[in-house]
């Protein structure tokens, strides 16, 4: 048997005594092992905590309420008063437009941004912006204050549209910033120019220094397309032509060959069809003539394609007869005459052959075509003497390839030459490489920062800090006991009765003395949260710790 003593009760009373009185009534000795008496207090401590559900934690939040209200109360004030002297970011922003005639040309419009950007964006300019408006900190070196300078302005490429923005917490500086990086584009519109006045220049010196080689090489005029094919070697001629026709002799010989071979199948073919069409039977001489007759009519009108026309007489009249035919094979076939059935395959092959033997003599035709033509220009060649040829060779040769070289390089200077003028630069009176569409603006609205999601973020801070002080206060009372639930949890023992505590009207005394001095120790605690940074803000020495945290 167990009886459940308050821990005031033990302490008021008879302290530790009556703990040992108390657990000697426990019959089951080893459940005491866990368990031992606080030295101050007298409450019964335990070695470990009981596991618990989730309603009793909800009791320890409902009983810490006024802890974690406080807590977060106080540092959401501080926070909120932090967040009032983060500086606003001010955003100014210019919208520059490349020239039209300059973003047509792709590869001289990505050439000269890029100088654009590296002129503008140098360390010359960019310095003497950091001196004029004072950007560079105490202790940050030049070097440091440019490249920091450098990321802050931000450019950004849709060409043929640029677009430029800096932030800064002054809206004029940030204005004035800004207008100086523009002005460096626009200054850089005359070192394109330059630039591309003295590329031109050299352009032109190489054309007329070219000009003058081609007149020393005996050239009258220069021609602006190379034609490789103008100046071919009548020795190479000749013997490309040879070659040539060789080729198609040995062409001809085998096409030759081939059709007497199919010349030799038609005839045994044919002998095939006949010795059908006289075989005893119910064969019907007429179809199989009738086929042969198609079959000749078919192949006649092939050949015919490539030497007339649709409306020319012969292939309007062996259309007739090929249709006229046809009919009257589909009148026969109408009556089943079986003498059909047999000679067909024998007629299709035969048609198949002679088809083959037109396409061959059709090639046959064609190549002998070529050898003649072939033979023709070989013989307009003109006659040279060959041994003079071979003592003009090596310098024909050698004039030849530097007339090709120096061809070469001159189409691709005047193609250079006509990009830059394509690209307009070299214009006075034209337009701008780069044209500021709108200049820098002066900004009235902040751009930053987002004080909603700050305060947010803020009161999400507070109410974590404030549970976690909950949290941290009551972790020492869960390894003490709390009510009978540990009573039972830790000396598995049933609870007859408890015995609620009686204190003295001193003790009452002491105690709300305590708890009062606590209560007020710890809303002082609270309070010189929000007051130390009160007095921070009023002798304005947030202003200068907020600003190294939040740049």
């Amino acid at each position: 048997m167990f009886f459940y003593l308050a821990p005031g009760a033990w302490l008021s009373n008879s302290g530790v005594g009556a703990f040992c009185e108390v657990a000697g009534a426990v019959q089951d000795k080893s459940a005491l092992d866990v368990l031992g008496v606080d030295s101050t207090t007298g409450e019964v401590r335990v070695e470990y905590c009981r596991t618990r559900s989730l309603t009793e934690y909800l009791g320890i939040l409902n009983r810490r309420k006024a802890l974690i209200f406080l807590w977060t109360a106080g540092m959401l004030l501080a926070t909120w008063q932090i967040l009032e002297e983060v500086p606003n970011t001010y955003e100014s922003r210019a919208i520059l437009i490349i020239s039209e005639r300059e973003s047509k040309a792709t590869d001289a419009m990505d050439s000269h941004f890029a100088a654009v950007r590296q002129e503008a964006t140098g360390a010359r300019i960019l310095e003497s912006i950091v001196d004029h408006h004072h950007l560079r900190g105490a202790k940050e070196s030049t070097d440091s204050a440019i490249n920091r300078l450098r990321q802050q302005i931000k450019i950004e490429s849709k060409l043929p549209v640029l677009t430029l923005s800096y932030r800064h917490t002054d809206p004029r500086l940030a204005q004035s910033v800004l207008a100086e990086v523009v002005a460096g584009f626009d200054q850089a519109n005359d070192a394109i120019r330059k630039q591309a006045a003295a590329e031109a220049s050299w352009l032109d010196s190489q054309i007329a220094k070219m000009e003058g080689q081609f007149a020393k090489i005996g050239l009258s005029r220069v021609i602006p397309v190379s034609t490789p094919g103008a100046a071919t070697d009548l020795k190479t001629a000749r013997a490309t032509l040879n070659a040539a026709m060789d080729s198609l002799s040995d062409k001809q010989y085998a096409l030759q060959q081939e059709i007497a071979e199919q010349e030799r199948q038609i005839a045994a073919q044919r002998g095939i069809v006949a010795s059908a069409q006289s075989a005893p039977g119910a064969q019907d001489a007429a179809y199989g003539a009738l086929l042969v007759r198609k079959t000749e009519l078919e192949a006649q009108l092939m050949e015919y394609a490539s030497q007339y026309t649709a409306k020319n007489v012969k292939v309007v009249q062996a259309k007739a007869q090929l249709a006229e035919i046809s009919g009257q094979l589909a009148a026969l076939e109408a009556k089943n005459q079986p003498g059909s059935a047999a000679v067909a395959p024998a007629i299709h092959e035969l048609f198949t052959l002679e088809r083959d033997l037109i396409r061959l003599r059709t090639d046959f035709e064609i190549t002998a075509r070529e050898i003649r033509r072939k033979t023709a220009a070989l013989e307009n060649l003109p006659r040279v003497d060959l041994a003079a040829s071979d003592e003009k060779g090596m310098s024909e040769i050698e004039t030849k390839g530097a007339y090709d070289r120096l061809i070469s390089r001159y189409n691709s200077l005047v193609a250079q030459r006509d990009l830059v003028q394509k690209a307009g630069v070299l214009d006075d009176g034209g337009a701008p490489v780069i044209r500021i569409s709108d200049p820098p603006n002066l900004p009235q609205d902040p751009a930053g920062p987002n004080r909603r999601l700050l305060k947010a973020i803020a009161l999400a801070f507070a109410l974590g800090t404030g549970l976690l002080i909950g949290g941290v206060v009551e972790a020492r009372r869960l390894f003490f006991f709390q009510d009978h639930r540990d009573v039972v949890y830790f000396l598995e023992t049933p609870l007859l009765v408890t015995i609620p505590e009686t204190l003295t009207p001193i003790e009452k005394s002491l105690k709300s003395r305590y708890m009062l001095a606590r209560t007020l120790g710890v809303v002082l605690l609270i309070s010189a949260m929000p007051a130390t940074v009160l007095t921070l803000k009023h002798f304005d020495l947030l202003k200068k710790v907020v600003p190294l945290f939040v740049r």
